[in-house]
């Protein structure tokens, strides 16, 4: 299996390392348009380098292309991918809005190649375990659902980028870039709400963007949720999802590699660890063990002719639910969440 990535920011180097995690994987190009950091990390890693994207999806061979650039490059970067026939693992968010999520899953479904976004949250051993947890009732009935992103940037890190806390380029703020993990787990253990109240504000930063919001969450069965992110919380604390139901609590402390029960039926209160790996205070606080038992799976799953765990319409849903918490915010009232259908026209 033929790997590019394309883009060779701070996350490349763990893509790097997951691809030389899975059995007969190699990384033959990457592209970006600095020579002198093209060359260093080909050396280092492996592969070819280009200067153009365009060019290493002509003359590359890729089987498949880790897409890891700023998020506005995500959907056209994946539609040449898939005309290209390479399949595409995306970088979290899966795009800027949901009108891109279409098009990029329309585009892999007409080119018939794998479309999956890298949401290796959803691959750790405690996140499984919660999820096996869950869906067995072992909380009861649920009630209430939370995610909490307190984290840390400074004014520096939004000036490493032009393309940082900008709407054109990064499409939003904290919902969009660091809380967004935490959201694609929340919906992942708990389903995607009905609707949504939100406020959001930039309250510590020179940016255009959001760098705090809060989100109340309807469920159509009744529960109530909640979503909680900065990155104004000095010095930043690991991030949290809490799960309360008819027969007990869980609290999982994410950023923490913890999870903590509280059951009543039988009576049981323990915890579970693993090891630690959380961006709340350096984006690179993080390991490769996720993302490389993500991209075993996108493996797996093209040779299985399968979607991933985490595919197109799976890493949409995400994008949806920050979507309509910037809508509620924009218009000071609750939006509905509308279920996702994509044709090969990328219609919903």
């Amino acid at each position: 299996m033929r790997f590019a990535i394309i883009g060779i920011g701070s996350i490349a180097p763990i893509h790097a390392a997951a691809i030389r995690g899975v059995p007969g994987a190699e990384l033959v190009a990457v592209a970006t348009r600095n020579e002198d950091r093209g060359r260093a990390f080909a050396a280092e890693h492996g592969g070819a380098w280009y200067a153009d994207y365009e060019e290493l999806l002509a003359q590359a061979q890729a089987d498949v292309v880790a897409i890891c650039t700023p998020h506005d490059l995500h959907a056209p970067m994946t539609l040449a991918a898939a005309q290209a026939g390479a399949h595409v693992l995306c970088e979290k968010p899966m795009a800027r809005n949901v009108a891109e999520c279409d098009a990029m899953i329309a585009a892999c479904d007409r080119a018939g190649v794998r479309l999956g976004v890298t949401f290796q949250g959803r691959f750790e051993p405690l996140s499984d375990r919660l999820k096996v947890a869950l869906d067995a009732g072992r909380l009861g009935r649920l009630l209430w659902a939370s995610a909490n992103t307190l984290w840390h940037r400074t004014d520096a890190y939004y000036r490493s980028g032009p393309w940082r806390g900008t709407w054109a380029h990064e499409g939003g703020g904290v919902l969009i870039n660091q809380a967004i993990h935490a959201i694609d787990l929340l919906i992942w253990l708990a389903g995607q709400p009905e609707r949504v109240t939100a406020r959001t504000r930039t309250l510590n930063h020179a940016i255009e963007v959001e760098d705090a919001a809060l989100a109340i969450l309807e469920y159509a069965d009744g529960r109530l949720g909640l979503i909680q992110a900065t990155t104004s919380a000095h010095p930043g604390y690991p991030e949290r999802l809490e799960f309360f139901g008819s027969s007990g609590s869980v609290i999982y402390h994410k950023g923490a590699a913890r999870l903590e029960w509280h059951l009543t039926d039988p009576a049981e209160d323990r915890t579970e660890e693993a090891a630690v790996s959380s961006g709340a205070a350096r984006p690179m606080d993080i390991s490769a063990a996720g993302h490389t038992a993500l991209y075993n799976d996108f493996v797996a799953a093209i040779g299985a002719g399968r979607s991933s765990r985490v595919d197109g319409r799976e890493g949409r849903r995400s994008v949806a639910l920050v979507e309509a918490i910037y809508r509620s915010a924009a218009s000071g009232s609750t939006v509905a969440l509308a279920p996702c259908h994509v044709d090969l026209d990328g219609r919903s």
